[in-house]
């Protein structure tokens, strides 16, 4: 029984870090985008 419940808790604890690190790749990925998209602008307004 103990066994049991702790293999499950590690295989939801791996699931929950899994999702969160995904989530701030993609967070991760919209802000460097949004970073670059800036500095082109700011490229185009000084021409």
């Amino acid at each position: 029984m103990l066994g049991l419940g702790m293999i499950k808790g590690t295989i939801i604890g791996m699931g929950i870090g899994l999702l969160a690190g995904l989530a701030l790749k993609e967070m991760c990925k919209i802000k460097k985008n949004s970073a670059e998209n800036a500095d082109k602008n700011n490229d185009k307004n000084d021409t």
